[in-house]
């Protein structure tokens, strides 16, 4: 019983996901601590073939100068904006499992996390910290994901395939920096995007507010004074209108790099915390008034448009967006659970769809899975029972994110 219990650990270890810090001294956390990421190797058929993922968790916010500071103070607090509480090791499931029968397609390659401690988005540059209550915040986004990129250089320019992913505020990073690494890797290097759950529609919450805009007008006078947004174009073509470029549904334009997206076209942390449709809080609309409902079905065209509009303009976009109240997938079980399909009973799972688009060289035309059955009709999607059960552990995480940035 004893060699099991060593034998299972040992294999764990092998197999699990390794803490290490990123050795740039510019590259901090909020709290100052170093910034790090985990690392699982590749082996195999998939030495030479890397996913970069960007962890989600929204960003620090407020509606003036005092509150975005007071929520940055508050998250350096925790592992969203500190690395000295972090594990040396990781296991995480979905796209990221290591065994050949939970992740067929990608299990033995090299997956790195970084780890999300800046509080904008992957992104922005302070030289000096803010002092608040006795303690140094540093806003070092894009220092953090520069040296990331530096110190695993000599991997991935020799890589044969690298994809660019990530959830939630880590899925609208992928947006932000899957062209700067494209232009810093050689030709020779195949670069493609999968952004999970990235594109946050800019328009006004039910009760006709627009925090989040305002929100972001503070974050963007805060941290890019010193450096620009990373798609340089979409900068310069929006000069006077910057905050576009912090936008999916605008940035979109300027992405030159194969994408196959995925999103929620009832994405749960829009309706929910964004948009304040407070009866969305249960994964479902069954208890939503008409004015409710008919802005739900507001926010799915918007997102449907957005993704149809990238599609036409760049053949090659692939895409999987179920009509459901949810919010990230690809490291969950939703990744290749026969209960998330598009359209429903069709057998296209995300793990499905995403391995059949990267293997199409982007010529199919029907690479792109775009739930046109609206709520409640959407069978197979987060409305199932089990799926319900799975969600839990992610309600409470998002209500605890939101209660930093509140």
């Amino acid at each position: 019983m004893k060699k099991t219990i060593c034998l299972i650990l040992i294999v764990q270890s092998i197999m699990s996901f390794h803490l290490k810090y990123i050795s740039d001294p510019k590259a901090l956390c909020l709290d100052g601590s170093p910034s790090s990421f985990y690392k699982a190797e590749g082996y195999g058929t998939g030495a030479k073939k890397y996913i970069l993922h960007f962890q989600g968790g929204s960003r620090i916010g407020g509606q003036t100068y005092e509150q975005l500071v007071k929520s940055a103070y508050t998250r350096s607090k925790t592992d969203l904006g500190s690395s000295k509480n972090l594990n040396q090791q990781m296991l995480y499931s979905g796209w990221f499992g290591r065994t050949k029968n939970g992740n067929e397609h990608y299990y033995n390659w090299n997956m790195i996390y970084l780890n999300y401690c800046d509080g904008t988005q992957h992104q922005g540059y302070k030289s000096d910290p803010i002092e608040y209550e006795g303690q140094k915040l540093y806003f070092r986004g894009d220092q953090i994901v520069k040296s990331w990129l530096s110190e695993l250089y000599d991997d991935l320019s020799k890589a044969e395939i690298v994809i660019v992913s990530g959830c939630s505020a880590g899925g609208i990073a992928a947006y932000f920096w899957v062209d700067y690494i494209r232009s810093k890797l050689p030709a020779s290097v195949v670069v493609y995007g999968i952004p999970d759950s990235g594109i946050f529609i800019d328009m006004a919450a039910i009760d006709g507010t627009n925090n989040p805009r305002q929100s972001l007008d503070l974050l963007i006078d805060l941290v890019n004074s010193e450096v620009s947004h990373p798609n340089s174009e979409c900068v310069s073509n929006n000069q006077q209108q910057k905050w576009k470029c912090y936008y999916a549904q605008y940035l979109l334009e300027y992405i030159k790099t194969p994408l196959f997206i995925v999103q929620s076209l009832y994405d749960y942390y829009s309706l929910s915390q964004m948009f304040k449709v407070d009866c969305a809080n249960n994964y479902n609309l069954t208890q939503c008034t008409q004015d409710q409902l008919d802005f739900s079905q507001i926010l799915y065209s918007k997102t449907y448009d957005v993704i149809m509009k990238r599609k036409q303009s760049f053949q090659e976009t692939g895409g999987f967006a179920p009509s459901c109240i949810e919010h990230c997938f690809l490291l969950t079980s939703r990744y290749d659970s026969a209960d998330w399909q598009v359209p429903g009973e069709s057998g296209n799972t995300l793990s499905n769809t995403i391995n059949k688009w990267l293997n199409s060289n982007q010529k199919y035309d029907d690479n792109i899975y775009l739930d046109s059955v609206e709520w409640p009709e959407n069978h197979k999607c987060s409305n199932s029972e089990l799926s319900n059960y799975s969600n839990q552990f992610q309600i409470i995480i998002i209500i605890l994110i939101s209660s930093i940035i509140s």
